[in-house]
């Protein structure tokens, strides 16, 4: 996994910091605005930085609060090139089934779901909504 390096390095920890304060502040549009421009500061391929991965999970959480699944879907696509060295638990495809779900794509949801379920031995569902693992069984 490689670091940022400086001057990249600081200038991301500064707009991710700034995020933290706008969202703090109920100001969620804002804070997105700066995780994109923190993402864009990453060099390619952005997968080798562990910082990738939960740049990204941020931005789709925050457009989960103000209910913006048509970005969380966007954002969710590039989910994919991220985290390279983690271990694939199914988080990836059990956000997507999450977006497909909140989106009414209730066919592309349990395809998503059904691929976290067998990547995380059924553990994805722990700790989310039910409605989803609901949906799933249904």
């Amino acid at each position: 996994m490689a670091n940022l390096q400086s001057p990249i390095k600081e200038k991301y920890e500064s707009l991710l910091s700034k995020s933290n304060e706008e969202f703090d502040n109920g100001k969620h549009d804002d804070s997105i605005l700066l995780l994109e421009e923190a993402w864009a500061l990453l060099p390619s391929p952005k997968g080798i930085y562990s910082e990738s991965y939960h740049l990204v999970k941020d931005i789709i959480d925050t457009c989960f609060i103000i209910n913006d699944f048509k970005k969380a879907k966007e954002w969710a696509e590039k989910i994919y090139l991220t985290g390279f060295m983690r271990i694939d638990s199914g988080e990836k495809e059990f956000i997507s089934g999450k977006i497909a779900f909140e989106l009414g794509d209730y066919e592309i949801a349990k395809e998503f779901f059904n691929f976290a379920n067998v990547k995380s031995e059924g553990r994805c569902f722990e700790d989310e909504d039910d409605k989803y693992l609901r949906f799933y069984k249904s």
